[in-house]
């Protein structure tokens, strides 16, 4: 905002931004920088006794919740003595997205499907084009048919088939 070209209104302006400057050795933060409150959190539960869950235990305590009945987990939902992660885990799973919950559980625990190809051997699939070939006569079929190779004469004899 720009300064009033009247003099009464400029004279007001200037005292109000006088007001708002730094005098010299003030300092703008008294209280000083914040200590970071995620490290001084995790210091005072350590200092408690507090121990973090393993993967393991945590992976463990999210199927148990899954397992419980609609009605064991309205209770544990409840139960303001019960930790917020049990709370919020119960919740979830009896929300209308409850499925999801579960499936995100479950990759928790067993990790994510992972899909395997048994019909390839481990060998990687050759994908050749498609041709297609429109015939007039025998003849023509004949010699179409002759230039296909049969699967077996490309890739030769399966192990331990000869």
């Amino acid at each position: 905002m720009a300064l009033s070209k009247d003099p009464k209104k400029r004279a007001k302006q200037l005292a109000n931004l006088a007001k708002g400057t730094w005098k010299k050795g003030q300092v703008a933060n008294p209280k000083g920088r914040p200590r970071k409150t995620i490290t001084s959190l995790v210091q005072q539960f350590e200092e408690e006794g507090m121990a973090m869950p393993s993967p393991t235990e945590v992976s463990k305590l999210y199927l148990y919740i899954a397992t419980r009945t609609e009605e064991e987990l309205k209770a544990m939902m409840s139960d303001k003595e019960q930790p917020m992660m049990v709370r919020i885990v119960a919740k979830g799973i009896l929300d209308k997205k409850g499925l999801d919950v579960v499936e995100k559980i479950v990759d928790r625990a067993y990790g994510k499907e992972h899909r395997v190809d048994i019909t390839t051997n481990g060998k990687e699939l050759r994908v050749e084009p498609l041709q297609i070939q429109f015939v007039a006569d025998k003849e023509a079929l004949a010699k179409a048919q002759a230039e296909v190779t049969p699967l077996e004469a490309r890739e030769g004899p399966e192990d331990g088939k000869e």
